[in-house]
């Protein structure tokens, strides 16, 4: 087993400065940063649920039954019951369990693909059939005007045929059925 200890190095830096200046050499140490793992990360607030949720990103996850602070498990969508059970667990906020968060969630869900789906309907059915209706309501009302144009036809065909037949025999009427007295 080695032992490996962290040596900062040291770096010289020349840095170029106009000609009525001379040159300055600076040294830096550069500082190691540490990266704490996510079980370590959370292991660290294990004193409260407030204290556990309120690591940032939400990366941990307080399971009441036995008050410890655990990484969220990603791999997985949720946390096994040997990690803790649905009912004690908590995550995001510490007043709802994930329990209440699943049924939350899909009560929600359900409502929104049931809004979405009868939007579609309406849209696509109803409003479709409506102008199908009123195609057809259109066409209607245009066969009616020809109809109507065409029995106005007739109509003047036979006055015009019945004034033939009235000037023939005499029996047409004047326009003036009144005449003026000479006095």
């Amino acid at each position: 087993m080695s032992n490996v200890t962290d040596v900062a190095s040291t770096t010289e830096v020349l840095t170029s400065t106009p000609t009525s200046q001379k040159p300055v050499i600076t040294t830096a140490t550069p500082t190691s940063t540490t990266t704490l793992t996510p079980e370590e990360l959370c292991g660290k607030h294990n004193t409260s649920c407030d204290d556990c949720l309120g690591v940032s990103g939400a990366k941990c996850l307080w399971c009441k039954s036995d008050s410890s602070c655990k990484p969220y498990p990603y791999s997985k969508v949720l946390p096994s019951a040997h990690e803790c059970a649905l009912s004690e667990a908590r995550w995001g906020v510490c007043w709802l369990n994930f329990e209440a968060l699943i049924i939350a969630v899909s009560v929600i869900g359900g409502v929104i693909v049931l809004t979405i789906t009868c939007c579609c309907i309406y849209c696509c059915c109803c409003r479709g059939n409506n102008q199908k209706k009123y195609d057809k309501d259109q066409h209607d009302d245009e066969q009616k005007l020809e109809r109507k144009a065409k029995q106005d036809e007739r109509r003047a065909e036979r006055q015009s045929r019945l004034d033939e037949i009235r000037r023939k025999y005499g029996l047409m009427k004047d326009d003036a059925p009144y005449q003026r007295f000479d006095a």
